[in-house]
């Protein structure tokens, strides 16, 4: 089958050719055709040459439809106003080199580049001056490489436009967003307005029961404005609204990790086994395990999950609402179902000096199990990056926020294992994901 022909890869290969073709004004991204060849175009088209002749036979690319499309537009003009029409278009060479009109005399490339520069610092210093004097008036703090709302972005770029003269395409180029946002941003004006006002009522509703309650958090000023005022409105407005105007319960919450202290107080440290030596031989043989936070829908989860430092496997996981100790003790007994008591004899595990770690029935648990325990230093994350990677990768991949309710949660975790287990291949495993590589090297 033919390729068809693409006029901007024909500029390119044949631009030095069409730049001395008599019958071409002008080579851009396009090629602007010549009068006399516009004239002459007509003249043959009316005699009953092919189009794709007139355009080849003078050394011009031909393309279907637009050849075709210049023809009759040419020819309709050549008709309605005649051939002297065609002189007065625009400014460029004729057949003879000259001018279709007077011009002034031409500036050289190097100069249009340094008028163009002149232009662009110009402009870019007076939009650094105004950016500055914007955000300030936001009361906006703006550091290197930190993330700034779209919507500030384009509302920045609206009060800009009517202070300095550049066009919306460049000014959203410049600010790395994009021109339809911007526009579509404008458009929804009214319903944004709307928004605000029906946001302003809603606080007003909200601040009133507030002042007179002040230790009541959002969900409580929920219950209430459903149940004292009938006004049903969702928690996470109640949330969104209270934080955007800086109010929030005067009840101090409890520090989670401060019970669980007072609880126990007896606690084990271990030295550092491990001793950052991740790369290990054989499965199943050196263990690391963490708890991270999940926040989504104003509350938080905790997920604890154990993994094979050899294959990189996540061997056993549980998300809970609260930080109990059993979130530890669960894990392991996964562990246990997953190999067996006997197969796990002098494997190591390694963890920081964090509390689910230390106290009494999980350090008993591993001496019965005959699991060495091994721990990060104090303060030290570094001392079990595997886990926090992991973590990192985690947090970036797994839409867990999409979750309604612990069910949900639990459901897309469950997912993400297994495709973190099964489908994501890995550069330092061979290009494997962690199950296969672990199957590579049970078999060799």
């Amino acid at each position: 089958m033919k390729k068809k022909l693409r006029i901007k890869d024909y500029i390119k290969k044949h631009r030095d050719e069409l730049e001395k073709n008599p019958y071409v004004r002008k080579v851009g991204k396009t090629i602007q055709y010549a009068p006399e060849f516009k004239i002459k175009a007509v003249e043959l088209k009316k005699k009953g040459v092919s189009i794709r002749e007139i355009f080849e036979s003078h050394g011009l690319p031909y393309k279907e439809p637009k050849s075709n499309t210049y023809i009759t537009n040419w020819t309709k003009q050549y008709e309605e106003k005649g051939k002297e029409s065609f002189f007065n278009e625009s400014r460029g060479r004729n057949i003879n080199g000259k001018s279709g009109r007077p011009k002034k005399e031409a500036i050289t490339a190097d100069e249009k580049v340094l008028i163009q520069e002149k232009i662009i610092e110009a402009q870019r210093q007076e939009i650094e001056a105004l950016k500055k004097q914007l955000w300030q008036g936001r009361k906006v703090k703006i550091k290197e490489n930190k993330y700034v709302p779209t919507q500030l972005v384009f509302q920045f770029i609206d009060d800009l436009k009517t202070k300095i003269n550049v066009p919306i395409q460049t000014l959203c180029k410049y600010f790395n967003v994009s021109r339809s946002g911007y526009y579509k941003w404008i458009k929804s004006a009214n319903k944004r307005r709307q928004r605000e006002l029906q946001d302003k009522s809603d606080f007003k509703l909200i601040s009133d029961l507030w002042v007179k309650n002040k230790e009541f958090g959002y969900q409580r000023i929920t219950m209430h404005l459903r149940n004292d005022l009938g006004v049903v409105m969702n928690p996470k407005k109640v949330y969104r609204l209270m934080k955007k105007n800086g109010i929030r319960s005067t009840v101090r919450i409890k520090n989670p990790y401060k019970h669980l202290k007072d609880s126990y107080k007896n606690h084990h440290t271990f030295e550092n086994v491990l001793d950052r030596n991740f790369d290990v031989d054989e499965p199943g043989t050196v263990f690391a395990t963490d708890i991270t936070y999940l926040i989504f829908n104003g509350y938080r989860y905790y997920l604890s999950v154990i993994k094979d430092l050899c294959t990189r496997e996540i061997v056993a996981w549980k998300v809970s609402q609260n930080l109990s100790l059993d979130l530890s003790l669960d894990v392991i007994n996964q562990l246990v179902e997953r190999y067996g008591e006997e197969n796990l004899k002098n494997t190591l595990i390694h963890s920081d000096q964090g509390l689910h770690y230390t106290n009494s029935m999980y350090v008993n648990k591993l001496k019965e199990l005959n699991i060495i325990q091994s721990m990060s230093r104090k303060g030290n994350c570094l001392d079990n990056a595997k886990m926090e990677t992991f973590f990192g990768h985690f947090k970036d991949e797994c839409e867990y926020y999409d979750a309604t309710d612990i069910k949900s949660l639990r459901f897309i975790l469950n997912d993400y294992m297994n495709y973190y287990n099964h489908k994501r291949y890995q550069w330092t495993l061979k290009k494997m994901a962690p199950a296969q590589y672990r199957s590579h090297l049970l078999a060799a």
